[in-house]
């Protein structure tokens, strides 16, 4: 009895291990892909030669465990006019800025390809950009924004955002909560303006609580850089008819000497000029901004020369005065 019983389990234990189809053989192996399945019986002593099932089938263990996220292509659709489509994003940094932004939200036009970033303190403060942009394009451009793309974030989808739009016969497309693809062009134009702006404040050695102005510097210099999509046209060019003039930019964070008005000097013995760090272009468009020494006070001026190969906030620079510019 006990030879038969034996015998009986050596039997049963045959075939559990050879007599196995392909999904139970797929399991052992740890859920490898068919190709694996069809060259292991080469590799491997023993391995039954399994054929993989006609039909595709789902494994619910590989659908659990090894789903890979879908692939989205680039979209080819564009819109046909200026504010036709807008893209719209919200970027959080890791620091408060000089004037205590936290975050900045960016607004694209898919027709332009032009620019805008508004710097917020907080994400509440995002609502009021966006009514402040809609008012600019009624107002400046006369015309109206008719859709809107945005993720799911909660700034996009609270009712207030909602209704903004509604009253103004907005259309509103929204990507699917947490698939960020689906708002590429907001999201790869976030990416490319944070990288000017890295490279031209960690080449001048800013602080990192200026990375305001290396933004702004950055969506301003981007609206002024010829594109492949647009024919190497220009988005200010596209949307403006006006071929722009790069004249006025300077290298972010570089030195100058700027004139200081003779109601600003402490007295009629004080120097006509001081070094300051160039920030950027005034925002109404008619001089610039410095970094003003020792305090870090921002000064506006109309009036400086600079020398761009310096770089007051790096260590041991040296300007030379070949490169001064008026």
């Amino acid at each position: 009895m006990k030879s038969l019983l034996g015998i009986g389990v050596h039997q049963n234990t045959i075939q559990t291990i050879y007599q196995v189809d392909y999904e139970i053989l797929h399991q052992r192996m740890a859920h490898p892909s068919d190709e694996v399945m069809r060259r292991a019986n080469k590799f491997i002593k023993d391995f039954p030669r399994v054929d993989p099932p006609k039909e595709d089938l789902i494994c619910p263990g590989c659908a659990q465990g090894k789903m890979p996220n879908k692939s989205f292509p680039p979209s080819t659709q564009r819109a046909t006019e200026p504010f036709e489509l807008i893209h719209s994003d919200l970027k959080s940094f890791p620091i408060e800025s000089y004037h205590r932004f936290k975050y900045s939200i960016v607004f694209y036009d898919d027709y332009t390809s032009h620019a805008w970033t508004v710097n917020l303190h907080s994400k509440d403060a995002a609502l009021p950009a966006m009514k402040h942009f809609l008012a600019m394009v009624e107002t400046k451009y006369r015309t109206k924004v008719r859709k809107w793309m945005s993720d799911a974030g909660g700034e996009y989808t609270s009712k207030a955002f909602k209704a903004l739009l509604s009253d103004k016969g907005i259309e509103t497309l929204q990507s699917i909560p947490y698939v960020h693809q689906q708002n590429g062009r907001a999201e790869r134009l976030i990416r490319t303006l944070t990288e000017k702006a890295e490279s031209m404040r960690l080449q001048a050695c800013l602080p990192q609580s200026w990375w305001e102005f290396a933004l702004n510097h950055a969506t301003h210099v981007y609206n002024l850089t010829p594109q492949k999509r647009l024919h190497w046209h220009t988005p200010s060019e596209i949307l403006t008819n006006i071929r722009p003039s790069v004249d006025h930019l300077r290298v972010l964070g570089c030195a100058a000497y700027v004139f200081i008005p003779a109601e600003v000097r402490i007295n009629k013995l004080a120097p006509k000029s001081e070094l300051m760090v160039y920030l950027g272009s005034h925002p109404g468009g008619k001089g610039w901004i410095f970094m003003r020494g020792p305090n870090n006070v921002i000064f506006s001026a109309t009036h400086a020369l600079f020398d761009e190969s310096m770089f007051p906030k790096c260590p041991k620079q040296q300007g030379t005065r070949a490169n001064t510019r008026l």
